[in-house]
């Protein structure tokens, strides 16, 4: 037996409704149907519900296009176009409702949406705790916004906080990138994102990886921590946290940061960093270390502060401050302060700088180190050039000059050009390698022959002047050209004693 509900019986509804409201339970309300009619289903009474259905239930309403209403259970089954909605922003839609007015938790499958603000969730199948506020679903569920789609095996939304929760095989593709993630809390109205477990967001320009981080979209503000690193080209950025704002081209590591260039074979590491891409350029400190890579060895340099900027042919200088210290197996070396250019792969050092190399020990105004791919072949000795060697405690072998030109061969020194003021000390030997006495010699210029690591032949230009003083006449301790000094106690012997400074 059907029946039409009248505005004047549905008023008369509302009305009985509202009153019994104040003295049980809520119940859920009939507020329009086409038709409705009474019947029994598995002995219990249910009101059939037909066309244009609206219920309401302690603040949420509901339409669909049929339902079946059980009065003594309170609750509700309905049928096509469902349509729950609850508050300014919350709309649920989907094509079957199961809802219980007692425990109110609605169970919504079929196409399923759900739409809060700019954001639309489509799933098969969801449930909604209207006491904990919470949408839950656990098959495949996509998440559409403006300018981005998620997908995600499960997830829950926190209709208070306007807040996703989603798990498993979450991925978002963005114009710009996408993400993969194994958890993203993301907040609808802050517009942050926060992922958790093992993460990847691939671009045209990046690849980045973290186990733990978040996002601000609307301020375009990111971090990443927890094993987090960026390839971008050929260099590779790592950080136990990277914070970076884009807006400002900002960035910021703490924790292990490491700044490798595959191309350059050169990482630079640290415990903090700033970088600003603007302007290409980034600074490290604390621990600040470069490795730079050679085809049988490496190089590892110490300075209180790294800086980094681009040059005009846009290749990078690295610039080394205080407490210069590096260490190679063959050769080391201390100064103030370093210069490190890509473009020439040329180290300059500055401020009584210290070079050593083999027995060699060799000082200067500034130094500049000439670097191949595979190794040093040159080295630049600028103002107050000497070279000092042991021969004991007292015997030093001494080369001076304004300036100097150390040539290399398959990594060993092979030839020195001394040019301007040469002057220079060295104890000959016997055949049987004793000390025979100290050849002075005072000219222009002077190139050394160095085979074996010895000295093979000398050469000396213009107005050379020579004595050898018998080894039973002198004092040793007399012959110290300028600014001789002997400071072997500071040379560094392995890698770790660059981070020592006496």
């Amino acid at each position: 037996m059907y029946k039409s509900v009248s505005v004047f019986l549905l008023s008369l509804v509302l009305s009985i409704s509202s009153f019994n409201g104040l003295a049980q339970t809520r119940i859920i309300d009939i507020y329009n149907a086409d038709k409705l009619m009474g019947i029994t289903i598995n002995k219990m009474k249910v009101q059939k519900l037909i066309g244009r259905v609206a219920l309401h239930h302690d603040g949420a309403l509901m339409y669909c296009d049929s339902a079946y209403l059980y009065d003594a259970q309170n609750r509700v089954e309905a049928f096509g176009h469902i349509h729950i909605k609850q508050g300014d922003t919350l709309s649920l839609y989907g094509n079957v409702l199961l809802y219980d007015g007692n425990t109110r938790i609605a169970t919504i499958s079929g196409q399923v949406r759900l739409i809060d603000n700019q954001i639309t969730l489509n799933t098969t199948k969801l449930t909604y705790d209207r006491n904990k506020e919470m949408a839950f679903y656990d098959e495949q569920a996509s998440t559409l916004s403006k300018t981005e789609e998620l997908n995600s095996r499960k997830g829950y939304y926190y209709v208070k906080t306007k807040e996703f929760a989603f798990k498993g095989n979450v991925v978002i593709k963005h114009p710009d990138y996408t993400l993969y993630s194994d958890t993203l809390i993301q907040n609808t109205v802050t517009d942050i994102s926060y992922f958790k477990g093992p993460s990847t967001i691939v671009s045209k320009e990046s690849y980045i990886y973290c186990e733990n981080g978040w996002y601000d979209k609307r301020n375009d503000i990111c971090q990443f921590n927890q094993n987090s690193y960026v390839i971008s080209d050929s260099r590779i950025l790592k950080g136990d946290s990277l914070y970076y704002e884009r807006e400002r081209g900002y960035g910021k590591g703490i924790g292990h940061v490491s700044i490798q260039d595959t191309t350059e074979k050169l990482t630079v590491t640290g415990h903090f960093a700033e970088t600003y891409k603007h302007i290409e350029r980034y600074m490290i400190t604390d621990s600040a270390t470069v490795i730079k890579a050679f085809e049988h060895d490496s190089l590892f340099l110490h300075a209180d502060t790294l800086i980094a900027i681009q040059d005009s042919l846009n290749k990078r200088v690295i610039n080394a401050y205080y407490h210069v210290k590096f260490f190679k197996p063959d050769m080391q070396g201390l100064c103030d302060s370093l210069s490190y250019r890509e473009r020439d792969s040329t180290m300059q050092m500055y401020r009584n700088p210290i070079l050593w190399n083999e027995q060699n020990q060799i000082t200067a105004k500034h130094i500049d180190i000439c670097i191949g791919q595979k190794e040093i072949y040159k080295i630049y000795i600028h103002s107050n050039a000497l070279i000092v060697s042991e021969e004991d405690s007292l015997m030093y072998n001494q080369l001076g000059g304004v300036n100097m030109t150390a040539h290399f061969k398959n990594n060993e020194l092979n030839q020195i050009d001394v040019f301007e003021n040469s002057h220079s000390y060295y104890y000959p030997k016997d055949d049987k390698g004793r000390i025979i006495g100290l050849n002075e010699v005072v000219c222009r210029d002077m190139v050394i022959y160095v085979e074996e690591r010895e000295v093979a032949r000398i050469v000396f230009k213009i107005s050379p002047v020579g004595t050898l003083h018998p080894i039973d006449k002198i004092n040793p301790g007399d012959f110290r050209l300028t600014g001789f000094t002997w400071q072997v106690a500071r040379r560094p012997m392995q890698r770790e004693d660059i981070y020592h400074w006496d």
